[in-house]
Protein backbone atom coordinates (compact mmCIF):
# COMPACT_ATOMS: atom_id res chain seq x y z
CA UNK A 1 0.00 0.00 0.00
CA UNK A 2 1.50 3.33 -1.22
CA UNK A 3 1.52 6.07 1.65
CA UNK A 4 1.78 9.85 0.69
CA UNK A 5 4.16 10.81 3.41
CA UNK A 6 5.16 14.20 3.46
CA UNK A 7 7.08 16.07 5.83
CA UNK A 8 4.50 18.47 8.71
CA UNK A 9 6.85 20.23 10.18
CA UNK A 10 7.30 23.00 7.47
CA UNK A 11 10.53 23.13 7.86
CA UNK A 12 13.33 22.95 5.13
CA UNK A 13 17.16 21.81 5.46
CA UNK A 14 19.49 22.71 2.85
CA UNK A 15 22.23 19.94 2.06
CA UNK A 16 25.20 20.46 0.16
CA UNK A 17 27.80 18.13 -2.17
CA UNK A 18 30.71 17.40 0.46
CA UNK A 19 32.37 14.88 -1.92
CA UNK A 20 31.51 13.79 -5.92
CA UNK A 21 33.04 11.09 -8.05
CA UNK A 22 31.84 10.70 -11.47
CA UNK A 23 29.10 8.07 -10.28
CA UNK A 24 27.56 9.43 -7.26
CA UNK A 25 27.95 12.59 -4.63
CA UNK A 26 27.63 12.46 -1.34
CA UNK A 27 24.72 15.31 0.42
CA UNK A 28 25.27 16.05 3.95
CA UNK A 29 22.46 18.66 6.03
CA UNK A 30 24.17 22.17 6.85
CA UNK A 31 21.85 22.26 10.10
CA UNK A 32 24.63 20.72 12.74
CA UNK A 33 21.73 19.18 14.86
CA UNK A 34 20.09 17.32 11.77
CA UNK A 35 23.18 15.33 10.43
CA UNK A 36 21.39 13.33 7.29
CA UNK A 37 23.82 12.41 5.17
CA UNK A 38 22.82 10.64 1.86
CA UNK A 39 24.50 9.56 -0.94
CA UNK A 40 22.57 10.17 -4.47
CA UNK A 41 23.55 7.64 -7.10
CA UNK A 42 24.22 9.18 -11.12
CA UNK A 43 24.37 6.03 -13.04
CA UNK A 44 22.02 4.10 -11.78
CA UNK A 45 20.47 6.58 -10.33
CA UNK A 46 19.73 6.07 -6.47
CA UNK A 47 20.00 7.31 -3.24
CA UNK A 48 21.07 5.58 -0.34
CA UNK A 49 20.62 7.56 3.24
CA UNK A 50 23.59 7.05 5.51
CA UNK A 51 22.14 9.69 8.42
CA UNK A 52 18.66 9.39 8.80
CA UNK A 53 18.67 12.72 10.46
CA UNK A 54 15.50 14.61 10.93
CA UNK A 55 13.03 12.60 9.16
CA UNK A 56 10.66 14.97 9.68
CA UNK A 57 12.16 17.87 7.88
CA UNK A 58 11.97 18.23 4.28
CA UNK A 59 15.74 18.18 2.92
CA UNK A 60 16.75 20.06 -0.28
CA UNK A 61 19.99 20.70 -2.42
CA UNK A 62 22.18 20.21 -5.30
CA UNK A 63 24.65 20.82 -7.80
CA UNK A 64 25.13 21.71 -11.20
CA UNK A 65 24.05 18.37 -12.39
CA UNK A 66 22.13 16.39 -9.30
CA UNK A 67 19.38 18.26 -7.88
CA UNK A 68 16.96 17.21 -4.59
CA UNK A 69 13.61 17.75 -4.76
CA UNK A 70 10.10 16.50 -3.23
CA UNK A 71 10.23 12.79 -3.17
CA UNK A 72 7.90 10.45 -3.33
CA UNK A 73 7.85 7.07 -1.50
CA UNK A 74 5.73 4.24 -3.17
Amino acid sequence: MATDWTPSSGVTHEMVCEAELPTEALFVCTDAMCGRRVVVGKVPPRLTVIDKGDFAVRHVGGTGGITMRDVAVR
